[in-house]
């Protein structure tokens, strides 16, 4: 898959990652902010024992790499095409 078809499917596939999260919240309202916290570090130390990385790496590699822009309705992710590689390069 070149780059340009994998950016795409990547950001795509992000947004149904986005969207699946925003589910299962809805489906438990009473949730509170230190919770939803516990369930995103839980997956985050998850995605760091995948890629067989320290956590405190993987995070750094994020925050320095990807970061966020702040947006009029909150945050929205940086999205990184320059991290991604396709077959074509």
């Amino acid at each position: 898959m070149n780059k340009e078809k994998r950016v795409k499917k990547v950001a795509k596939t992000a947004q149904k990652a986005i969207g699946t999260f925003n589910c299962t919240i809805n489906e438990l309202p009473e949730l509170e902010a230190t919770e939803l916290l516990i369930i995103l570090y839980g997956v985050f130390l998850d995605v760091a024992n995948n890629l067989e990385l320290d956590p405190d790496s993987l995070y750094f590699f994020m925050k320095e790499s990807i970061g966020y822009t702040k947006t009029a309705d909150g945050y929205a992710l940086n999205f990184p095409s320059d991290l991604i590689q396709g077959d074509d390069e």
